[in-house]
């Protein structure tokens, strides 16, 4: 990625007993999923090439902008910047979805979101 925000133009998730998936892709490519296993309460990210790291320590999702600060070997072992910029170029009713999975999965990690349902900070 050169710095500037890598377009997304679908979010799906998926949910079993055992674990919620936000699946983030563009041009019919999954680019990044995030995932909470309820086994330990325990985030993770996944890139397209199937590579399993910790979860962001940080994240914002102001409008449809969605950024996530990644520790250096988290950003290396999913060869992702460290503050991976993603821009969510998805409807309203997703981007909902997507702030509640998000709050869901990545609850132990700071987090600043701002959309049209409201601003919360943790």
């Amino acid at each position: 990625m050169d710095g500037s925000p890598l377009r997304i133009d679908r979010a799906d998730l998926r949910q079993t007993d055992d674990e919620l998936t936000l699946i983030l892709g563009a041009a019919g490519i999954h680019v990044m999923l995030i995932r909470l296993r309820y086994d330990g309460w325990v985030d993770e990210v996944i890139n397209n090439a199937g590579s399993v790291a910790h979860g962001p320590a940080a994240w914002t999702l102001v409008d449809h902008d969605l950024s996530l600060e990644f520790g250096p070997r988290t950003a290396d072992t999913l060869g992702f910047p460290r503050d991976c910029r993603l821009h969510l170029d998805v409807d309203a009713a997703t981007i909902r979805r997507v702030r509640a999975a998000l709050l869901e999965i990545l609850q132990c990690a700071c987090f600043l979101v701002d959309t049209v349902e409201g601003q919360l900070t943790g």
